[in-house]
């Protein structure tokens, strides 16, 4: 949850009046930071934007047609953070702007996945938003933007050698169906990376280190499982 300081953009100091969202100054650029915030979150879409950074869409689409409405400066600051500009830059058109802007943006979270014995951590934040070229995502994983995708962190050697411990692990969360394939999920409360093969019986989760026994699922328990989403890459060092 987004906490909205007391500190706007403007020359003017707020007044006790001010509203808690926005406030309105005639000497503010509302249009030229309306088109430099669509520049920076370019190609991303707004409504993508604006859950990744918990922003509104409402307030963010005033923003972005330059409604005669300035965010205050805790959240111009974390606008311009997860859009990958300077303060300075979003807000008066000076310093650096985008750097790479045709670059994909998949955000990072710090959620470690267990590819072990198994850790939830809850309240995932974000971290960072890495970049890809698009030439990377039409060849790599036949996709040409970054919605549903996030990057997420495994820890353990239960999935050694195809998934190192620390290894960084690109998961589509649009991909909810049991399915074949290596699954980010959570079962019994812990955040979990297997691989999955769907049985007659119901679903083997299996470990890829042989040190690490298959699990049963039985068809039964299967709502039991909370499909984060299936792993389509994974980054580790050698």
């Amino acid at each position: 949850m987004l906490i909205y300081s007391t500190i706007v953009l403007g020359t003017q100091a707020p007044s006790s009046a001010a509203r808690m969202e926005e406030h309105a100054h005639t000497d503010f650029d509302y249009a030229g930071f309306g088109q430099r915030l669509s520049e920076a979150i370019s190609p991303e879409k707004p409504n993508a934007f604006s859950i990744r950074t918990g922003v509104p869409q409402a307030t963010l689409s005033k923003y972005l047609r330059g409604a005669g409405t300035a965010p205050r400066l805790d959240i111009a600051a974390h606008l311009a953070r997860a859009a990958g500009v300077t303060l300075e830059w979003l807000c008066w058109g000076q310093g650096d702007g985008p750097q790479d802007a045709h670059l994909i943006k998949v955000p990072r979270y710090a959620v470690e996945l267990a590819a072990g014995d198994g850790r939830w951590n809850e309240a995932r934040q974000w971290v960072e938003d890495v970049p890809f070229t698009p030439e990377f995502f039409r060849k790599t994983l036949n996709r040409s933007s970054a919605s549903g995708l996030s990057i997420l962190e495994a820890r353990g050697d239960s999935m050694f050698p195809t998934i190192h411990d620390g290894a960084m692990v690109l998961v589509d969360e649009g991909q909810q169906r049991i399915a074949d394939g290596i699954f980010a999920f959570v079962l019994d409360g812990d955040a979990r990376l297997k691989r999955f093969r769907r049985s007659m019986s119901g679903l083997t989760i299996i470990s890829d280190n042989p040190a690490y026994p298959a699990e049963e699922i039985d068809s039964s328990q299967l709502s039991a499982l909370q499909i984060i989403g299936q792993v389509l890459w994974v980054s580790q060092a050698l």
